[in-house]
């Protein structure tokens, strides 16, 4: 969790440093109104205060983010990593592809697979052609969550990229959900490919 917590920090850092400068600027900038023969203490204040205002924003933004990207975690049964704070969540693997097996194929068995587990819960399917599929999370999440499927095939092998994240594109962190969703529906994906390309190693 410490990992999260200071990974968010930097995640937020340029936020920070917008609001000390701001806070040192408006600070420094009113005493110097006042008194302009202060300007000295006035920088130093400034800085001092904008400094103060900068870390505190910082961290409680970095605990608000950890605390909920906790509770994310805990409910998909996962243990949190510094990795739940990067946007967008990706994942990429292969698999050996028998004869005659196609990307829809695996596409609807991997629609399937993720129908039947209940966490995470599918909320909304926007998208399912061949070897593409599009899936909205919302419940138990800080804010929806966008998990896209792409299945490649090629003569003997099937490439699946995994992306989550959040639906609202402005969004630079999201407390941890779309790893969240990833990490707990890429085992049933994997799966789910590897029964149906053929390969008798999947369990």
């Amino acid at each position: 969790m410490i990992g999260y917590w200071f990974a968010a920090l930097r995640r937020v850092a340029v936020l920070v440093a917008v609001v000390a400068v701001a806070m040192c600027a408006f600070i420094a900038g009113v005493t110097i109104w006042d008194d302009p023969g202060t300007w000295a203490e006035a920088l130093r204040d400034g800085v001092l205060i904008g400094l103060a205002w900068g870390a505190g924003i910082g961290v409680v933004g970095a605990t608000s983010s950890t605390w909920g990207a906790a509770r994310a975690a805990s409910r998909h049964g996962l243990r949190l990593a510094a990795e739940a704070v990067i946007l967008p969540c990706t994942a990429e693997f292969r698999v050996p592809l028998s004869s005659g097996v196609t990307a829809y194929q695996l596409t609807d068995s991997v629609r399937y697979a993720l129908s039947e587990i209940q966490v995470p819960l599918i909320d909304e399917v926007t998208e399912f052609t061949h070897g593409k599929l599009t899936l909205v999370y919302r419940q138990s999440l800080s804010g929806p969550v966008k998990l896209h499927i792409s299945i490649v095939t090629e003569r003997d092998t099937a490439t699946v990229t995994m992306d989550a994240r959040p639906t609202a594109a402005w969004r630079r962190m999201d407390d941890g959900a779309s790893w969240s969703v990833l990490t707990a529906a890429e085992p049933h994906v994997r799966k789910a490919v590897r029964q149906e390309a053929g390969d008798t190693t999947a369990v």
